[in-house]
C-alpha cells in the first residue's frame, strides 16, 4: 500500500469533491483506487481512504505503539538491573577494602625485631 506515493487517477481538486463527491466515494469504496487525494491550491489537503483501511492502519499503529511501549519498559528494567548489580558490585568492592585496612601489614617492625634477634657483634676484618 502507497499511502504516501498517488497516481494522478486518485487526486481530484476540492472543487470536484464538492460536485462529485458521490462518484469519488464509490470509487474508494469498490476499491477502484486505493485513496482519493484532495487538492487544495494545487496541493494535497485531504486523504479520503475506505475506512476497513483506516481501521486496519490504526490497528497496526496501536500494536507497534505497544511493541515500543513494552521494549521501553524492557529496557527501563534491564538499565535498573544493571544499576542494581553495579551497586552491588560497589558495596562488595568496598567492603573488600574495609577488610584490607583492617589487616596488619606491619612487615617492617617485624623485619627489624627479627633482625634485631639475630644481631652478631661486629667481628674485625682481620680476626
Amino acid at each position: 500500500m502507497g499511502l504516501l506515493q498517488y497516481t494522478s487517477d486518485e487526486m481530484y481538486s476540492s472543487t470536484e469533491l464538492v460536485r462529485k463527491s458521490k462518484n469519488i466515494f464509490d470509487k474508494v469504496n469498490k476499491k477502484e483506487i486505493e485513496k482519493a487525494i484532495i487538492l487544495r491550491d494545487g496541493k494535497p489537503g485531504i486523504i479520503l481512504l475506505d475506512f476497513n483501511e483506516y481501521e486496519k492502519i490504526m490497528k497496526d499503529y496501536l500494536e507497534l505503539k505497544n511493541k515500543i511501549k513494552s521494549n521501553q519498559k524492557d529496557e527501563l528494567e534491564i538499565k535498573e538491573n544493571i544499576k542494581i548489580s553495579k551497586t552491588d558490585k560497589d558495596e562488595d568492592f568496598n567492603n573488600a577494602l574495609q577488610e584490607i585496612e583492617k589487616l596488619d601489614f606491619n612487615f617492617d617492625t617485624q623485619l627489624k625485631n627479627d633482625l634485631k634477634e639475630k644481631e652478631e657483634p661486629l667481628k674485625e676484618f682481620w680476626d
